[in-house]
């Protein structure tokens, strides 16, 4: 009796051991298939986490970049700053916004709004708008955000609602500023009664569709405009559009801020250029109703 007490208790010592020795192979690899998931997600987590890293570097680097390209601009030449003084014919208020050239022996009933170029301050427009404002015409060039016209492209509203007692306003720009301008347009056509391109052309056919009155001006020495782009814009603009090239103009002096990038040398000099720039948008504003 004592002997199959020992038998049955080694049996089931034995069976156990057995089943036991059956099951580690199996409880190893579930163990080993377990920790190589944790080790593939912490991989991944890992691995992600860098992407999103570089992604956000990459975008802080971007936008840094962009506000040091913006951040360089083309500034106002001492010429262009002895036309931001008073005299006798024209008065010039100067604030954050824009720069206001009004003339001192009338009472304008026309204004011109003038968007400069991309990167380039407004206030290196300052002789052509006092020249313009010397003949009757309230004119003011606009400040731009970072010098951008892209990032003020409403801004004409602030000076149209400053300026009430204006009844036609002249909305214009050069290069990107005139794009930006024709934007404005189409969202403000009530507002508006012409456009000035100056180096600039729409790339749409708006201005077209509603007729709008449109000088455009260019130089044949401009070194920056597309001039096939110029060419092609002209089935956008209206039939009665009024063109004007400056023979031997170049880009950069339609205002005074120093020589645009990528432009050519101009064949006449910066006060022959003006003087046919503002003889064409005086045209222009004399032959607005």
């Amino acid at each position: 009796m004592k002997n199959n007490k020992v038998r049955s208790k080694k049996r089931e010592y034995d069976t156990y051991s057995i089943t036991m020795e059956l099951e580690k192979p199996l409880l190893y690899e579930e163990e080993q298939e377990e920790i190589y998931k944790r080790q593939k997600n912490i991989k991944r987590k890992s691995r992600n986490k860098k992407i999103v890293k570089l992604i956000l570097t990459l975008l802080l680097c971007s936008v840094i970049g962009f506000f040091i390209w913006l951040s360089s601009y083309y500034a106002p030449t001492s010429q262009a700053e002895s036309y931001l003084k008073s005299t006798n014919s024209v008065e010039v208020s100067i604030d954050n916004n824009f720069i206001c050239f009004t003339p001192t022996n009338t009472t304008p009933k026309k204004g011109f709004i003038l968007y400069p170029a991309a990167k380039v301050d407004a206030k290196a427009y300052s002789q052509i708008c006092s020249m313009i404002a010397a003949k009757g015409y309230k004119v003011v060039a606009v400040d731009m955000p970072f010098n951008y016209p892209l990032f003020g492209k409403n801004k004409a509203d602030e000076v149209i609602e400053k300026y009430s007692d204006i009844e036609s306003w002249v909305i214009g720009g050069d290069s990107l500023g005139g794009f930006v301008a024709t934007r404005y347009v189409n969202s403000n056509i009530s507002k508006i009664d012409g456009v000035v391109l100056i180096s600039s052309y729409p790339l749409d056919s708006y201005l077209k569709e509603i007729n709008m009155n449109v000088l455009s001006i260019w130089g044949s020495k401009d070194g920056v405009i597309n001039f096939q782009s110029l060419i092609d814009a002209k089935q956008k603009l209206p039939n009665k559009t009024t063109y004007t090239e400056i023979e031997g103009a170049n880009h950069s002096q339609f205002g005074d801020y120093g020589t645009y990038k990528s432009d050519e040398q101009a064949l006449i000099n910066a006060d022959a250029q003006k003087q046919k720039t503002v003889d064409s948008i005086l045209q222009f504003l004399g032959n607005i109703n």
